[in-house]
């Protein structure tokens, strides 16, 4: 590692993607560039790679894929052989076709898989599935991944082809009618959740006021909302958040790595 760059790029709205992958870099070695994609001003700009940079990138999974709105933007970023080690976050159901997903938009972009990660963060819908994940015990094994990675870069062991779980044709998307979080009376509109929502859905002069069209329900605000203000009141969201409840709040999954 000590003659190239580590990058880590990462969208977390609700901040567990980024815990993970600060803890698999922080394994690596000394962080030279930390990009944040989760704010819309932050996804204008295209980045370039070279083969002397390695790369962290991780993303949350929405329904078994990478989301929409990222795989759009990673056409923007461009390698030359460079390698990633490419990590998903999911809320304890399952990662699907994600790891797959984001291994070939990276890979059809000039970038090398030289590592793959699937780790669990407390879901979106729910603070009752995943509670509390990535925990002590999540971060550890994200570091050591980490290391182990820094081990097999050093050796320059990272010739082959990497395999990672998932199909293709990737799990199709279904169809949801647009829908926004609602808002009710203790809201004091401070702000917080305009500040912090990834596609600017949310009305800056009046908080209350939420575009569906542009929301990608991935619970940012609702979950910063110090008030509690803010919530997903839609039957098909209520009907899924009760189905994870029942079938997933009581197992634990664990995260799975592939060198």
């Amino acid at each position: 590692m000590s003659t190239t760059k580590l990058h880590v790029l990462y969208f977390s709205a609700t901040g567990t993607s980024r815990k993970i992958v600060r803890a698999i870099a922080s394994g690596m070695g000394e962080v030279d560039r930390e990009l944040d994609l989760t704010l819309l001003k932050d996804r204008q700009q295209s980045h370039q790679f070279t083969e002397q940079d390695v790369v962290v990138v991780g993303v949350p999974v929405y329904a078994g894929r990478v989301p929409v709105l990222l795989s759009n933007y990673f056409q923007q970023l461009q390698g030359q052989d460079t390698p990633v080690v490419l990590v998903v976050v999911y809320g304890n159901r399952d990662y699907d076709d994600a790891l797959l997903e984001l291994k070939d938009l990276f890979e059809a972009n000039g970038f090398r898989g030289i590592a793959a990660g699937a780790f669990v963060g407390e879901h979106s819908y729910s603070s009752k599935v995943a509670t509390a994940r990535p925990d002590a015990d999540d971060l550890e094994m994200a570091r050591a991944f980490g290391k182990e990675i820094r081990q097999k870069l050093a050796a320059n062991e990272h010739g082959h082809l990497l395999e990672v779980k998932g199909n293709y044709p990737y799990k199709e998307l279904g169809a949801m009618p647009p829908m926004a979080p609602e808002t009710n009376a203790l809201c004091t509109n401070c702000g917080l959740c305009a500040e912090h929502c990834p596609t600017e859905a949310i009305d800056f002069k009046d908080c209350r006021q939420v575009d569906a069209s542009c929301c990608i329900r991935c619970c940012s605000c609702v979950k910063r909302c110090p008030l509690e203000a803010k919530s997903f009141q839609h039957e098909r969201i209520v009907e899924i958040t009760h189905y994870l409840v029942d079938h997933f709040s009581a197992i634990r999954k664990e995260p799975e790595t592939f060198l």
